[in-house]
């Protein structure tokens, strides 16, 4: 039962992700519908429960909203009443991917479908780049800077990170031809996306692994697959096209970049709210008061959601996130197809990645197994 509803699971968020170029609420919608509708199922079969001590970190991650919301230290309730659900959908994301995941042969369904999912994402990506860059499908318009499924171009990287992990995990211990091909697709579209972060993250993922080949485990065989995995992504990035990449790397960070200013008002956000945080969702409501120049233009996020989660959620909140990455640092590595949840964080450093439910979800899901890992 388990591996069906890991199918279901890996479904239910590469479903979520096929919908997230509208702006529509009903992106959400399907999402949470989605990831509900596993989670009864798994409520009813559930056996043998093991409880991960990561949820320890977890829960007061997810109910941090409703905490603000029942204490009345949200500047702006119905914003905070949207973030607070989203939150709890990630612990119930959390929670499913320790449970269902904890099964081995299960999780790697699970992985083996995201893979996959998320190569074939990658060629969406890439074939709406070069023929409707303003049509998700080809077919329905979206806002410029999208790519693929997802309206933001970052978040669209953010995917290929983590899915590709999954990739290099398959070609150490699995086929190595069909996942060298899977993860060439996804290295070409993150170099096409075009995001300087997503291209400099998703390159160091490859050069890792390959240390890791040739160096630690330097066995003919796992030279050879390295080899294989060489061939097949610069090919992949000779077909799809270095130069929208190298465009984007051309680029300089000018002193005063929208991503500074937002960045000096948010720390300012901080230091007058360490504690409470202005509230889950907040930021846009309440960066206007704390802004340095009028750009004459709505800011939407802070650019950085280690900043946004300190200026909403206060210090404390920031930390327990801290306290999770660091906590699942050395599974994320050791695992290889984790490795992906680590690059995400880091890249969230410089963009507002888990700010979109569709990676939100997807990275605490794929925490949960990690939390969950043991082989």
């Amino acid at each position: 039962m388990k591996r069906a509803l890991a199918l279901a699971f890996a479904a239910a968020l590469l479903g979520a992700a096929l919908v997230d170029w509208t702006q529509r609420s009903w992106r959400i919608a399907v999402a949470i519908a989605a990831l509900s509708v596993v989670g009864v199922v798994w409520a009813l079969v559930a056996r043998d429960l093991r409880w991960p001590r990561q949820l320890l970190v977890v829960v007061p991650l997810t109910l941090w909203g409703v905490a603000q919301l029942v204490t009345r230290t949200t500047a702006v309730p119905y914003r905070t009443h949207h973030d607070a659900a989203l939150w709890a959908m990630c612990g119930v994301s959390f929670l499913l991917g320790s449970q269902i995941l904890s099964d081995r042969h299960a999780r790697h369904r699970f992985l083996d479908a995201l893979m996959w999912g998320g190569a074939g994402l990658a060629v969406i990506g890439i074939l709406q780049f070069y023929s409707t860059p303003t049509k998700a499908y080809g077919i329905f318009p979206m806002l410029a800077g999208g790519m693929g499924p997802f309206h933001y171009r970052n978040q669209f990287a953010a995917f290929m990170e983590m899915t590709a992990g999954i990739a290099l995990w398959r070609i150490r211990f699995g086929n190595p031809v069909s996942a060298s091909i899977c993860f060439a697709i996804m290295f070409a579209a993150a170099l096409t996306s075009p995001s300087r972060s997503g291209v400099v993250l998703i390159c160091t993922e490859l050069l890792a692994f390959l240390v890791t080949a040739f160096v630690q485990r330097a066995a003919s065989q796992s030279s050879l697959r390295a080899i294989i995995l060489i061939l097949f992504a610069a090919g992949a990035a000779l077909v799809a096209g270095l130069q929208p990449a190298l465009d984007r790397m051309e680029l300089h960070v000018d002193p005063g970049d929208l991503r500074v200013e937002f960045a000096r008002s948010t720390i300012r956000m901080v230091e007058e709210r360490p504690w409470t945080g202005f509230g889950m969702g907040t930021w846009s409501s309440v960066y206007p008061g704390f802004a340095n120049v009028d750009y004459a233009l709505v800011a939407n996020e802070a650019h950085d959601d280690w900043l946004q989660w300190a200026s909403e959620g206060g210090i404390p909140f920031a930390l327990l996130m801290a306290v999770l990455v660091i906590w699942l640092a050395k599974p994320a590595v050791d695992s290889v197809w984790g490795l992906g949840l680590l690059l995400v964080m880091a890249h969230s450093a410089v963009d507002y990645l888990l700010r979109d439910p569709v990676l939100g979800f997807t990275w605490f899901a794929m925490a949960g197994a990690l939390a969950a890992w043991r082989d």
